[in-house]
């Protein structure tokens, strides 16, 4: 059992399922002078102010029902949740930094990958790999977030297109987790895109039929997840792939309405969809569909909004409609080549006006119901395993306002200290 004690302040969201609506910014609890208490199991115990568990100090036992404890002094800092970044591509091989470039000049996202450009350009990448040289270069990246604060991560594949690429994809992620100590979740995305030299009824084909049949029998993902979007996969295509991967065993994410309106939020909702990602084109409709919903969340993935040149997505319409919303970086090579939750926190509430307890929220809680996790993850309360970070900061409003630098003093996962030190 550990204590880590002397904390300053510890904030965080309260429940063990999404907060919807004004909840997320009420169901917020501030403490001070506060402690966290962790088991052997990695699990807290208790957490809050004025604690009383064991502890040894100047070799006097100071003893209670619970035992004997290890004492780590927080230094007076700031405890968070970690960050459940719940969308990513995080895994993959080689950089689109031309394609950056491009954007810049005013090329949009369609015209680039019309070009060659976007996924197709990574999908070449992958293939010319193995799989242990696309997770030994995709491990740095992953270590990266761990130091600014993420300690659960969903990874998708998408950039392989074929059974053999896509399980090679999968196997990296699951690498990566094993040489970083960062606890990721997979997510098959064969249908991010089609591959060159097929028609797009006969990929459909070999996603259900191929594909889906491997990635159960490997048992590499946990969701499925598809492009449902203006040049990519149709509503009819989508809904076929979504079901027989939920036939098959799989949870269902959806990429919608980040290039046009589809009805990709409606039909994530009509699916039972854990979260309706982007979003950035969603109309009355959808938002209205969402808020029914009690279980897709809506993920917006504000760095991305920023790279490709987009109005954010309309994140104060979806909260006082009653939504529950998640932040995520959508960490890939090409349209949001960034790790940071902490700067995603910051254009949130920046270009969406999210306030910083809502955006705590939708990184932390609500991020972790949109992978199915929040009975266990995105709060620092008892049952929960005690992944938390510890902040040289004030108050929580100064981590949205000091943008794009890190004030990590430590990083705990399971109840270790894995980046920083005290």
């Amino acid at each position: 059992m550990k204590i880590y004690r002397n904390i300053g302040t510890l904030v965080t969201p309260v429940g063990k399922s999404a907060l919807r609506g004004e909840a997320m910014r009420k169901n917020i609890v501030s403490v001070k002078n506060a402690s966290i208490v962790v088991n052997d199991a990695g699990i807290i115990d208790d957490a809050g102010s004025n604690l009383k568990f064991a502890v040894k100090i100047d070799d006097v036992v100071y003893p209670n029902a619970k035992g004997y404890a290890e004492e780590i002094d927080c230094k007076g800092l700031l405890a968070l949740p970690g960050f459940v970044d719940s969308h990513t591509h995080a895994v993959f091989m080689g950089e689109r930094s031309n394609e950056f470039c491009m954007r810049a000049e005013g090329r949009s996202y369609q015209e680039i990958a019309a070009m060659g450009g976007g996924i197709r350009s990574s999908v070449e990448k992958v293939r010319n790999a193995t799989s242990e040289e696309i997770a030994q270069y995709s491990q740095k990246f992953v270590r990266n977030a761990l130091s600014l604060g993420t300690t659960t991560m969903e990874v998708k594949s998408g950039y392989g297109l074929s059974t053999e690429s896509e399980l090679a994809l999968l196997a990296a992620a699951k690498r990566v987790g094993e040489l970083t100590g960062m606890e990721i979740f997979r997510t098959w995305l064969g249908a991010h895109a089609v591959p060159k030299g097929k028609k797009q009824s006969e990929y459909v084909e070999e996603l259900i039929n191929e594909q889906l049949p491997a990635i159960v029998k490997e048992h590499a993902a946990e969701f499925a997840d598809v492009f449902c979007d203006e040049g990519y996969f149709t509503l009819e295509e989508t809904e076929r792939i979504c079901i027989a991967a939920q036939k098959a065993g799989l949870k269902i994410k959806l990429h919608a309405d980040e290039l046009a309106d589809t009805g990709g939020a409606e039909l994530a909702v009509k699916l039972g969809s854990y979260s309706a990602d982007h979003l950035l084109k969603i109309t009355s409709d959808g938002i209205a569909a969402l808020a029914r919903s009690e279980r897709t969340i809506a993920t917006l993935l504000p760095i991305t909004a920023l790279c490709i040149r987009s109005p954010y997505a309309p994140a104060r319409k979806l909260i006082e409609a009653g939504c529950a919303v998640a932040i995520a970086t959508d960490c890939n090579p090409g349209s949001s080549m960034s790790e940071n939750m902490q700067l995603a926190i910051s254009l949130s509430v920046i270009g969406m006006q999210m306030s910083p307890e809502e955006a705590l929220t939708a990184a932390t809680l609500n991020g972790a119901a949109a992978i199915d996790r929040a009975a266990t993850h995105g709060s620092i309360q008892q049952g929960k395993f005690a992944d938390f970070v510890l902040y040289d900061i004030p108050s929580l409003s100064y981590l949205p306002y000091h943008i794009g630098v890190s004030d990590v003093a430590a990083v705990v996962k399971n109840g270790n200290i894995v980046s920083g030190s005290l």
